[in-house]
């Protein structure tokens, strides 16, 4: 499971670009719910293909072409392959539960991941979410294993591959159970620190050195196993210990990124008028103005809004949207100085809404980015201009 992050200020990184095409793969679609593959992970599942037919069923059963020994491990890589769908489908099928968006299910290499286009708001949210994965491997293993009690003794071949399908996802849960993060343990570790903490930065810090301390120990019971067991294991365990730290590593920004309120803001050009605002956006990118909440202001006011999602074209420099205006009801912005317009929600999941100071509008940002941030830094969350300006 992986979050992706958004910086408003300046937009380093293009979200969509990213998403809808800026990474190598080939997607497909199952309803809403929207799949990319790694381009290299046919070789991949080649690669374990022949691994099993040549190395590993040969060694368990004897006296078969090798035509039967391929298609038993053709057969075992496609569904290892699938394992590691279900499992990810299973974070995906719980996210959506909680109403939580998601972006996709990629398959890579070696794994596969969820990503979410927003944060789970509460510690429950994030652990079931991380939770449902693992539990999609028990039920695949379960699953296994009784289509292996059914087939065997008649067939035996395809008890062997239901057996390591069995062992295979059992292992995949046991693995991603580990209480290092990204790995889903590492995810349940956190919300419980969060729960107990109810601070998700400081939790997010706390799980990052658990992590480090755990791999570290699997490193010093890889030089332990080099003493005691011989060098084929301890290879394997250092083997281990590599590739958690280089999963940690690569996770390290998701867990310790601490925005700033500054991140997280997208600040109007000198033309505050709600046609300029929408071009400005649209600049940026098309696909942001949908999602967008448009602020209309009179002297740095709000006074009303205008939803994205009803323009059917972007204004040019002469036209106007009066017609469009809404009342600026509560749940179509966010005001740092009520905490009522952020803690109970807002009406769209908009990536840009307008955020007030007083009812001065400041600038604008991503519902629900804000939201959580606001929540988090809720004793003291404003900027230096804004705490002057809020003194008598």
């Amino acid at each position: 499971m992986r979050l992706i992050f958004k910086r408003l200020d300046k937009f380093r990184t293009d979200l969509y670009s990213v998403l809808h095409g800026g990474l190598p793969g080939f997607g497909l679609s199952m309803g809403r719910l929207r799949i990319t593959i790694d381009p290299l992970l046919p070789l991949v599942v080649i690669l374990l293909a022949w691994i099993l037919s040549d190395r590993y069923y040969p060694q368990i059963m004897f006296t078969q072409a090798d035509w039967v020994y391929w298609t038993m491990g053709i057969t075992s890589s496609v569904f290892l392959t699938i394992s590691i769908f279900f499992h990810e489908f299973g974070h995906a099928l719980a996210a959506r539960q909680l109403k939580l968006p998601l972006e996709r299910i990629h398959l890579y290499l070696f794994g596969g991941m969820a990503e979410l286009k927003q944060r789970p708001m509460r510690p429950v949210e994030e652990l079931v979410i991380a939770l449902a994965g693992p539990l999609a491997s028990i039920v695949f293993a379960l699953l296994a294993w009784l289509l292996a009690e059914v087939t065997h003794p008649s067939n035996n071949e395809v008890f062997l591959v239901l057996q390591f399908v069995f062992y295979m996802n059992l292992l995949l849960c046991l693995f991603n159970l580990l209480p290092i993060f990204p790995l889903d343990g590492g995810r349940a570790l956190r919300s419980v620190l969060w729960h107990f903490k109810r601070y998700f930065f400081k939790a997010s810090i706390l799980t990052f050195y658990i992590s480090m301390t755990v791999i570290v120990l699997i490193m010093a019971a890889a030089g332990i196993l080099l003493i005691t067991e011989g060098a084929s294991t301890a290879f394997w365990a250092g083997l281990l210990a590599a590739y958690l730290w280089y999963t940690a590593y690569a996770g390290r920004d998701e867990l310790v990124y601490r925005p700033d309120f500054e991140d997280l803001i997208f600040r109007i050009n000198h033309d505050p008028r709600p046609e300029a605002v929408i071009r400005q956006i649209h600049r940026m990118d098309s696909r942001y103005v949908p999602n967008a909440v448009i602020p209309v202001t009179r002297n740095g006011k709000l006074e009303s809004v205008i939803l994205g999602k009803e323009l059917g074209s972007i204004p040019g420099p002469d036209d106007t949207l009066e017609d469009m205006h809404r009342p600026a009801e509560r749940g179509y912005y966010v005001d740092l100085a009520d905490e009522a317009t952020y803690r109970y929600g807002v009406k769209l999941k908009a990536e840009f809404l307008p955020v007030l100071h007083q009812g001065d509008l400041i600038g604008m940002s991503d519902a629900h980015e804000i939201r959580f941030w606001l929540l988090q830094h809720k004793d003291s969350f404003l900027p230096t201009e804004l705490q002057h300006s809020s003194s008598p």
